[in-house]
């Protein structure tokens, strides 16, 4: 279970909120405050003995709730911990044009084309990059090169 998928299937619990951080997430009553959490879940915690808890913050937990958010937990705890990470993105980077603009490969209804605007161009997962490999070997080579990892927050 991916890190984005357990944080989505525990916000859908009625009486759990869950804050995402860097390094992982905290899980809370829906009515308490911030430091009255009752999970503190790192990403890369491999057991429920790396799970800090604290039983006095369950105050308005459903049972029914709790019980779920303990078998997603298990579930993810039994997740490798590489496989837990959202998958990289990438861009293909093409040329730059005369007047400094890159241009990236974008891929539109069947068709591949250049783009400009580097929002609106396909991004690949590695696996999609391996694919597009095998399919075309002779661009390998072109296609490592072209290589850019797409950074979330630009």
């Amino acid at each position: 279970m991916k890190i984005d998928e357990l944080a989505e299937k525990l916000n859908e619990l009625e009486s759990l909120r869950i804050e995402k951080r860097s390094d992982g997430m905290i899980i809370y009553s829906k009515d308490n405050t911030d430091y009255d959490f009752f999970f503190s879940l790192g990403y890369k915690n491999k057991s429920l003995t790396d799970v800090g808890f604290d039983w006095s913050c369950l105050d308005d937990v459903k049972p029914a709730d709790l019980y779920k958010a303990l078998n997603l937990i298990d579930c993810f705890l039994h997740t490798p911990i590489d496989e837990r990470f959202p998958e990289k993105k990438y861009r293909l980077r093409w040329i730059t044009d005369d007047d400094g603009t890159p241009n990236y490969v974008h891929k539109l209804c069947g068709s591949w084309n250049w783009n400009t605007n580097k929002r609106d161009t396909k991004t690949f997962t590695e696996k999609e990059l391996q694919q597009l490999k095998i399919n075309n070997p002779r661009l390998a080579p072109a296609i490592d090169a072209m290589k850019e990892l797409v950074e979330e927050n630009k």
